[in-house]
């Protein structure tokens, strides 16, 4: 965290760079020859990264309340880390070009992003979901699970699309490698 300005990330955290398995010259080495497609794959790597971090993020969050182990102050700071994560990834669904090829990918994770954006209004409505027997808790955890399934639908590991990357496992303000620089 950015003691300075009470950020979740450093100003320069590479939370939105291009890993290096996605740069065009790589996707192109991997196979894929289609320039729409290297480039809309470059695009959407970053974005694929987020939704399966806020998953992963509401899926903790949901952990905690049911072990009543989450504090207010660091409950709202995993929320507004989400809430971000989530803004920037829709705007950046939205702004740039879509191949034919890829529109249904492309639609399913936007939808995959709203579906998350829903689930953070309901986590940050907790009243609700502290109950173990509720019936809002179990509609969460149901549409947390469908958005991992969607996620793996959306997943091409051959191009660097994985729902389980283990280079950025807790967080992406991290020194950065050769391997991880692009």
């Amino acid at each position: 965290m950015s003691r300075r300005e009470g950020a979740i990330h450093d100003p320069a955290c590479s939370i939105w760079d291009v890993p290096a398995d996605s740069q065009p010259e790589a996707l192109l080495a991997a196979g894929v020859r289609d320039e729409d497609m290297v480039a809309y794959l470059s695009a959407v790597r970053p974005l694929y990264d987020a939704l399966k971090r806020c998953l992963g993020q509401m899926g903790g969050v949901l952990l905690l309340l049911q072990a009543r182990g989450l504090e207010r102050g660091r409950g709202d700071v995993l929320m507004t880390s989400i809430r971000t994560q989530l803004d920037e990834a829709g705007e950046r669904l939205r702004c740039f070009p879509v191949p034919p090829k890829a529109g249904r990918h492309h639609a399913m994770l936007t939808g995959l992003a709203k579906a998350l954006c829903e689930i953070r209004g309901r986590l940050e409505r907790t009243v609700d979901l502290i109950d173990p027997s509720s019936v809002a808790l179990g509609a969460v955890v149901d549409a947390l699970f469908g958005i991992h399934r969607g996620l793996l639908a959306t997943a091409d590991p051959g191009v660097g699309l994985s729902p389980v990357d283990f280079t950025a496992a807790c967080c992406t303000c991290r020194p950065r490698t050769k391997a991880h620089a692009a």
